[in-house]
């Protein structure tokens, strides 16, 4: 069980617009930094602090391999838990995510 502090700090995670994105596309895959940054149309460091405060909430995990570093969501844990409900409440029809589903099948090309 998470306490009310640490539900808040992985709602405020999860509640920003590009990382509640960021969520989304990683559901689908797990992914590195600079195809998000082509997904969002962000710069690398935005993307990157980001990517860091989802996995200080225990939202995602970052794999380095190589020279790139990817990501993909927790493998498990309460925060996950949280994360797979705010996911699963998410409007498959919403433009905004439709359109980054859409430039990742581009980037992933």
């Amino acid at each position: 069980m998470l306490s009310a502090d640490r539900i808040v700090d992985v709602l405020r995670a999860a509640g920003e617009p590009s990382r509640l994105r960021i969520l989304a596309l990683l559901a689908r895959e797990e992914l590195a930094v600079l195809e998000i940054c082509k997904v969002l149309d962000q710069s690398q460091p935005r993307v990157s602090r980001h990517l860091r405060l989802l996995a200080e909430a225990g939202l995602v995990e970052r794999f380095p391999d190589g020279a790139w570093v990817f990501y993909r969501p927790a493998a498990e844990g309460e925060s996950r838990t949280l994360a797979d409900r705010i996911l699963a409440t998410l409007d498959a029809a919403d433009p905004v995510l439709l359109r980054d589903a859409q430039r990742l099948e581009a980037v992933r090309a």
